[in-house]
């Protein structure tokens, strides 16, 4: 597998471009992103992105680990099937209803094989461009904004991401083409540190 890795320097190009609402926006301290892909020759090395991503929050070794994502996205055989898992591993979860057919969940899980199969049962909302994060802290807020829809600008309450206090959160990019790093933790504000997260064979440079 390879690893490419980019810094985003306009922070607020940046989050304007995957139209996420922040609370503390100005203490973001770096924006990376990177894209995994695996050599097409080597077809038995070709790995599933729950797996790339346990893999990645196993080496850092930091639990727990909140999955936020838009449960309405999910099939109501998906959603069946995510409950039955999360009520018989006793994961705390949170849900919010926004209107009767917006909603949102929060998994906390605090250990890797219950990270992998949470996000097998999760990843299809990423996967289709529906709201997906993975972050440290449960940054996952809700809050009464006025936003523009269809031309019309309106009250309404709209999911935000809490980044008042040290955490760091990540992000699934357009139709999975990658995966964005958003931090305001001294962990993550150097390009070097990104690279330390990855085998070193595995970054291209």
């Amino acid at each position: 597998m390879q690893i490419y890795i980019e810094e985003h320097q306009n922070h607020a190009k940046t989050i304007k471009e995957y139209h996420l609402t922040m609370r503390g926006q100005d203490r973001i301290k770096s924006i990376f992103s990177f894209e995994y892909y695996s050599d097409d020759s080597k077809e038995d090395e070709v790995i599933s992105d729950e797996e790339v991503l346990t893999q990645l929050f196993s080496r850092l070794n930091r639990f727990p680990i909140y999955l936020s994502f838009g449960f309405h996205e999910l099939t109501d055989l998906e959603k069946e099937d995510l409950l039955s898992t999360v009520k018989h591993k006793q994961l705390p979860y949170t849900e919010t209803s926004i209107t009767k057919r917006e909603r949102y969940m929060t998994v906390e899980v605090n250990q890797p094989t219950d990270l992998l199969q949470i996000l097998a049962k999760t990843i299809s909302v990423a996967r289709n461009n529906g709201y997906y994060l993975i972050a440290f802290t449960d940054v996952l807020k809700f809050e009464t904004r006025r936003v523009r829809r269809w031309l019309i600008k309106k009250e309404r309450v709209v999911p935000v991401i809490d980044m008042t206090k040290p955490t760091t959160f990540f992000k699934t990019g357009f139709d999975f083409e990658n995966m964005l790093i958003f931090s305001n933790e001294t962990d993550f504000d150097a390009l070097e540190k990104i690279e330390a997260l990855f085998p070193e064979d595995e970054i291209e440079r």
